[in-house]
């Protein structure tokens, strides 16, 4: 079918809107209607028809919910402790509606991004830090408890007088592990090391006499590196329970995200995790 080219005239040069071409079918329908209404008219309809269109389009983009940004938590936990923080997380965040997201920093760098607000939260540490860090709120209900313990190669140091035991060696522990920080600090010589790896190099070397770690993952991490020199001491140096923190600006999520962990250890759903993340 060809097409008839409609010209409307220019008017004033504001009236940008007339010069407009409008192609109609050559047919006596189109023909009359192109007698039955002025060109000013079929302009004016033009443009009316244009600003609806971009009326609709308009209402449709603001109805359009915005997508959900995931709460994004940092954290340097041992591999172990970092998939109870990933999976437990995912279901407890699913509870109350929310995405999650488990991104890696060193771990003092991890609790100042966290309270500065560049993440959303940071886990799993212990009780406390929100005295240390006032923008971070616990979230009060337990993801795991830990053993942290002394870790040597020899297996007749004492540890009787728990973190005093300490005192006559050489000493080392992650940087920005808060448990350490405070505690052993008071041992002859205190060595701060990036990861659990440089760690156990250290105590396997003989450049430290005891290296400060958790007792499930040192066991792992030990015979991983083929260390089997390397053993962990008794008695524990403290059994803790960790939790997760986020940013004060989500504190509404705080109480939901608690209720969520409960029932999940009511209705066997904690458990089932657990157990299926091994060792």
């Amino acid at each position: 079918m060809g097409y008839l080219p409609i010209h409307l005239p220019r008017k004033a040069p504001k009236d940008r809107g007339d010069n407009v071409q409008l192609a109609w079918p050559r047919t006596p329908v189109a023909a009359q209607a192109l007698h039955a209404y002025p060109q000013s008219a079929l302009t004016a309809m033009t443009r009316a028809l244009f600003l609806s269109c971009l009326l609709v389009l308009g209402a449709l983009s603001a109805a359009a919910p915005a997508a959900a940004q995931p709460i994004t938590v940092s954290t340097n936990n041992t591999p172990l402790d970092r998939k109870v923080l990933q999976h437990i997380s995912q279901e407890a965040f699913r509870r109350v509606g929310a995405d999650f997201k488990l991104v890696s920093l060193p771990s003092e760098r991890s609790l100042v991004a966290a309270n500065a607000g560049e993440v959303d939260g940071e886990g799993l540490r212990v009780a406390g830090l929100n005295e240390q860090y006032p923008n971070l709120l616990r979230v009060p209900e337990r993801y795991v408890n830990i053993s942290f313990v002394a870790f040597a190669r020899d297996a007749t140091i004492a540890l009787d007088r728990g973190w005093d035991s300490l005192k006559p060696y050489r000493v080392g522990f992650i940087t920005g592990w808060k448990m350490f920080e405070a505690n052993a600090g008071g041992a002859r010589i205190v060595q701060k090391v990036d990861t659990a790896e440089q760690l156990f190099q250290m105590l396997d070397q003989g450049r430290i006499d005891i290296a400060l770690y958790t007792r499930a993952d040192g066991v792992a991490l030990a015979r991983r590196m083929a260390l089997p020199a390397i053993a962990p001491l008794a008695p524990t140096l403290r059994d803790v329970d960790l939790f997760l923190y986020l940013n004060k600006r989500h504190e509404a999520t705080v109480p939901r995200l608690a209720q969520a962990l409960r029932e999940m250890k009511a209705d066997g759903t904690y458990n089932r995790i657990i157990a299926s993340l091994g060792d």
